[in-house]
């Protein structure tokens, strides 16, 4: 047992149905234009998902015609993965619970490798060792995508706190990156930062949103599709720049393999 330990399980079933429901749909449209903005040249890759959580980036690689293996340290989250590929008629080469810090793959398997929202959840050792497998399994000048907790972002970290004080998120450490803290994680283990992008700047204007994925609002829905299509242009807008990236919940980094 570690500071860093939470119940995964116990959360990931808890939040599977409540991701799909109409109300997230605002988060999930601004995740697939990230998706298609910063994650390019997918297509017919060999891709390796480190820590997969609900599947998301699991099915958006599959949906552009890559292969890809997967793996989530809770059963609960592997799970959850399975059921959203079945309801898109997506299949995954390989789906099991594991761990970053020992890959079951020989050296140079995989063009790419993703580590989103993971790292964070680890102690330094661990995250240490997960990187030193990444850099093994991936082959030369292949791609890793890593996607931290941005410590900069104040206003987060607040709304953070008082979801775990009203008892809203597994417990367990988190650790949060500065952006130039993930990029010297990356270079120490023979990898080369490169392109950067931000996810999530501000909440959605139609409700608050909670970390237990819900939605409160009391707004029309006549209003609410006119502050969703208005928080949708900020958020593409705001984190691509530079200042206002910094201050985005995730930090997206994207590094090759020297």
């Amino acid at each position: 047992m570690t500071e860093y330990d939470k119940n995964w399980d116990a959360y990931g079933k808890s939040i599977a149905e409540k991701k799909n429901a109409p109300g997230w749909g605002i988060l999930r449209l601004a995740r697939e234009t990230h998706w298609r903005e910063f994650f390019t040249d997918i297509a017919g890759k060999k891709i390796l998902d480190a820590g997969c959580g609900h599947g998301e980036y699991v099915a958006f690689a599959l949906a552009d015609k890559a292969s890809v293996w997967a793996f989530d340290y809770s059963e609960e989250m592997v799970v959850a993965t399975r059921e959203r590929l079945a309801r898109q008629g997506l299949q995954a080469e390989e789906l099991y619970r594991g761990s970053v810090t020992g890959l079951p793959y020989a050296d140079a398997s995989f063009d790419v490798v993703f580590c989103l929202a993971v790292l964070d959840h680890l102690p330094e050792a661990d995250r240490e060792q997960a990187l030193r497998e990444f850099h093994r399994v991936l082959k030369p000048g292949g791609t890793l995508y890593l996607d931290v907790p941005n410590r900069l972002a104040l206003h987060w970290r607040l709304a953070f706190l008082v979801m775990r004080l009203l008892g809203l998120y597994p417990g367990g450490k988190i650790h949060f990156f500065l952006p130039w803290e993930i990029r010297s994680l990356a270079r120490r283990h023979g990898f080369r930062p490169g392109a950067s992008l931000g996810l999530t700047f501000c909440p959605p204007f139609s409700g608050i949103y909670t970390t237990d994925i819900r939605r409160i609002t009391f707004l029309p829905e006549a209003l609410i599709r006119p502050l969703d299509r208005l928080y949708l242009k900020v958020e593409q807008t705001m984190r691509r720049i530079g200042p206002f990236k910094a201050l985005c919940w995730h930090y997206f980094l994207k590094c090759r393999k020297e």
